[in-house]
């Protein structure tokens, strides 16, 4: 997907998966991997976009004797980067280390949903 990406074949690289909303639930969505944004937009198949910093929490509760899950509304703030840390490396090596983490991990956690939704 990265070479294809890089070379120009094609302009965006999407990755559609079943999001998991409840036990009952789930919503096709469609996750731009490429190019990257700064605020890892999520968009669902009729194109409401959401940040994917604003996460929700599930937690499984009980309320008179029977199982519920309750749903909590998470925002994860980004700290500023400070100028004491000093990378070695050139930028480009970082980010070539960095970037199939990171797509893998956005692969593994689309294939996960799937599977927690079915």
């Amino acid at each position: 997907y990265k070479v294809f990406f890089t070379t120009g074949e094609v302009d965006k690289v999407e990755l559609v998966y079943s999001k998991f909303i409840t036990l009952i639930n789930s919503k096709p969505t469609v996750q731009t991997l490429l190019p990257l944004t700064p605020e890892g937009v999520v968009c669902d198949v009729d194109g409401n976009c959401v940040d994917a910093a604003e996460d929700e929490v599930f937690v499984l509760t009980s309320q008179d004797g029977q199982f519920a899950v309750e749903r909590e509304a998470t925002e994860s703030g980004v700290a500023p980067l400070e100028g004491i840390i000093t990378f070695e490396q050139d930028p480009n090596q970082v980010l070539d280390a960095l970037l199939p983490l990171y797509m893998n991990s956005q692969i593994l956690r689309a294939l996960q949903e799937s599977i927690a939704s079915e």
